[in-house]
C-alpha cells in the first residue's frame, strides 16, 4: 500500500509518502523546489514528484491521496477540483483514468494529530493543537493510543492564539509567518512592561460556559479574529514608530511583543493541563503552528513531544499516517526526509573561480572554526520544517556575541534576533537542564547555565534562555565529528547552528542552492557533501 499525503491550500505546501506499515519514505515542502517561502497557494507538484521517485513508483501505485484539509466542509471544495488536483501533481494522463488514486479529506487538525502522536514514540498520550484556525476550529484536544485518536474537546476560532500573536507580529511591522520575530523580540520587554491580554476563558465557567475574547462567535473568520486583535493592541499600547532593526528599543514594540507572549504561554499552560486531564495520561504532544512557540514549549513539563514539522507542512504526513499509521510507540526514525546532497557540475565550477576544493577533514575544518571563519554545512538529505538541524546549516564558534551579530549581518536579520546552538549529548547538561526531546529538533526554549554564558554568548539571548540543539550520534556526522574535535582539543563541544539560506528564502536544498548561498552569504568555507570548499583569499 502507497499513501500520499498532501498540504494544500494557503502555505507551507508539502507531500509526505508513506507505506502500508506507516514508514516515511519521503517529506518535502514545495519551497524548497520553487524556493518562494512558504510556496503559498501552490500544488505540491515537485515535493510529490521527489516523494513518488525516492520510492521508486509512479501516481499508477498509489492507493490513496490522503489532503490534510476537510475541504468539502471549509466549503472550498468544487466538482471540478479534483481533477485539476491530479493534473497539477501527476499530469493529464492521470484525469479520468480507471487506475486513479481515492481522495480522501482529513480535518486539519486530526491530520496534525497524527502528525504528532505517531513520530513521539508513545504509546498513548494526549495531543493538543493550536494554530490559526482549522476548518471552523483554532484549538483541539484528543486523546491517542492504540485505538487512534478520540476527539475530547474543541475551541472556535475566536480563540485562535495564532490570530493574537499574527495581529501582533503585524503591528511591529513583520510579514504574515513571521511570528518567530516577535517571539525573539518579546524578552526585549521587561516583565513589569507585559500584560496580559483580554484572551477570554478557555476552561469555562462552573456552568460550562466559555468567555471569547471581544464576544467573537464561530462565525467570525480568521481575519476577522485577527483585525480584532489589532485594534485591541494598537488602541491599548499605541504606535511602534521604530524600524524593525531597532525595536528592541521601541517601548510599544517590546510592550506588544511581550504582552502577546505572555498570553500565549499562559493559555498553553492552561491548556495542557486540560490535555492532561482529559487525556488521562501525562504524555502529551503538541501540534499546529503555535506550537513553533519554542518559549511557550520550554515552559511547560515532561513527558513533551512536539515535532521538527508542528506547522502545516506536518499535516501532509498526518494525512497520510491517517490511511496508513505506524504502530504507537516508535519514534521519529529521521528529520533528514528531503533531497540529498549530490554534487556534480557546482565543485568543478568553483574550482574554476579560483575556490580550493578539499576533501573535508574535521581536523582541518575544525581549524578554521577556532580561527574565527564563519561557515556552512550542507550534507545527506535535507532537514524537513523551519528549524536547521545540522544538515544544511550555518555554523561557527559561539565565543563571542561578535559572532551574533556578524551572522546576523551576513544573513540580513534583525541585530537583536538570537541564534541557537548544538551540542553533544554528554555535554548538554553543562549548559542546559534536561529538555527531553525536544532537544532533538530545537522546538523547546530553557534558561542556561553560567557556563553557557561564558563558553557560548552567541547562542544565548538577553534573558539568558536558548533554543537548543543535543545532536543524537549518527544523525549529522559532519557536525557530530567536529564537535567531537573540539572536545578532543579540550574546547567546549558547542556551536551556533542557524538555517542555511538568505533574507527571505527557505533553507537551502540541493548542491546548487548550497552554491549559491555560500557565494551570495560570503561565508568563509562550505562543506558540501565530502567536500570542503575555501573561499579565496
Amino acid at each position: 500500500m502507497w499513501v500520499l499525503g498532501i498540504n494544500w491550500k494557503l502555505h507551507d505546501t508539502a507531500a509526505a509518502l508513506v507505506d502500508g506499515d506507516g514508514r516515511i519514505w519521503a517529506l518535502s515542502e514545495e519551497e524548497r523546489f520553487t524556493r518562494v517561502k512558504h510556496a503559498w497557494d501552490s500544488y505540491p507538484r515537485n515535493a510529490t514528484r521527489f516523494c513518488l521517485s525516492t520510492a521508486g513508483i509512479d501516481w499508477r501505485d498509489l492507493d490513496v491521496v490522503a489532503i490534510g484539509w476537510d475541504l468539502p466542509r471549509w466549503g472550498v471544495w468544487g466538482e471540478n477540483d479534483k481533477e485539476q488536483l491530479y493534473r497539477s501533481l501527476f499530469g493529464p494522463e492521470a484525469v479520468g483514468h480507471g487506475d486513479a488514486p481515492e481522495l480522501v479529506f482529513v480535518e486539519h487538525h486530526v491530520a496534525h494529530a497524527y502528525s504528532a502522536f505517531y513520530a513521539s514514540g508513545f504509546t498513548q498520550a494526549g495531543v493538543l493543537v493550536t494554530d490559526g484556525a482549522g476548518e471552523k476550529e483554532s484549538i483541539s484536544i484528543y486523546s491517542a493510543g492504540a485505538n487512534g485518536l478520540k476527539l475530547e474537546r474543541r475551541w472556535p476560532r475566536g480563540y485562535s492564539l495564532g490570530s493574537l500573536y499574527e495581529a501582533a507580529t503585524r503591528l511591529l511591522g513583520f510579514g504574515y509567518l513571521d511570528a518567530g520575530k516577535t517571539m525573539g523580540l518579546a524578552p526585549y520587554g521587561r516583565a513589569e512592561a507585559s500584560a496580559l491580554l483580554p484572551y477570554g476563558d478557555v476552561i469555562g465557567d462552573e456552568t460550562g460556559n466559555l468567555h471569547t475574547p471581544f464576544g467573537l462567535t464561530p462565525e467570525h473568520t480568521y481575519p476577522e479574529v485577527t483585525e480584532a486583535w489589532r485594534q485591541h493592541l494598537s488602541e491599548r499600547f499605541g504606535t511602534v514608530t521604530h524600524e524593525a532593526d531597532q525595536l528592541e528599543s521601541d517601548p510599544v514594540a517590546v510592550r506588544i511583543a511581550a504582552s502577546a507572549q505572555l498570553t500565549v504561554e499562559d493559555t498553553i499552560r492552561s491548556l495542557h493541563a486540560e490535555t492532561v486531564a482529559l487525556a488521562g495520561v501525562p504524555e502529551v504532544c503538541i501540534s499546529g503552528g503555535v506550537a513553533l512557540n519554542c518559549v511557550a514549549n520550554g515552559r511547560l513539563p515532561e513527558p513533551l513531544y512536539v515535532p521538527p514539522f508542528p506547522h502545516d507542512c506536518g499535516v501532509a504526513l498526518g494525512a497520510a499516517w491517517s490511511e496508513a499509521p505506524p504502530p504507537p510507540g516508535r519514534l521519529l526514525e529521521s528529520p533528514y526526509l528531503g533531497r540529498s546532497i549530490v554534487p556534480g557540475r557546482e565543485v568543478d565550477e568553483l574550482r574554476e573561480d579560483g575556490f580550493r576544493v578539499t576533501g573535508f577533514e574535521p581536523s582541518a575544518t575544525a581549524d578554521l572554526l577556532v580561527a574565527g571563519a564563519i561557515g556552512a554545512v550542507a550534507e545527506g538529505r535535507s532537514e524537513v520544517g523551519p528549524r536547521a538541524l545540522c544538515h544544511r546549516s550555518i555554523m561557527a564558534m559561539p565565543h563571542s556575541t561578535s559572532v551574533r551579530d556578524t551572522i546576523n549581518r551576513i544573513k540580513g536579520r534583525e541585530m537583536w534576533r538570537p541564534l541557537a546552538p548544538v551540542t553533544l549529548p554528554d555535554y548538554a547538561r553543562r549548559l542546559w537542564p534536561d529538555q527531553g526531546r525536544r532537544e532533538l529538533y530545537m522546538v523547546g526554549n530553557t534558561v542556561v547555565s553560567a557556563h553557557a554564558q561564558e563558553v557560548m554568548p552567541a547562542a544565548a539571548h538577553v534573558d539568558g534562555t536558548t533554543r537548543p540543539q543535543v545532536l543524537p550520534p549518527g544523525q549529522a556526522p559532519v557536525a557530530e565529528s567536529l564537535l567531537s574535535e573540539f572536545a578532543a582539543r579540550g574546547l567546549p563541544p558547542v556551536l551556533v547552528n542557524t538555517s542555511f539560506n538568505g533574507r527571505g528564502e527557505p533553507i537551502v536544498d540541493t548542491a546548487g542552492d548550497a552554491v549559491r548561498a555560500f557565494r551570495a552569504l560570503g561565508l568563509d568555507f562550505l562543506v558540501l557533501g565530502e567536500h570542503l570548499v575555501h573561499r579565496p583569499t
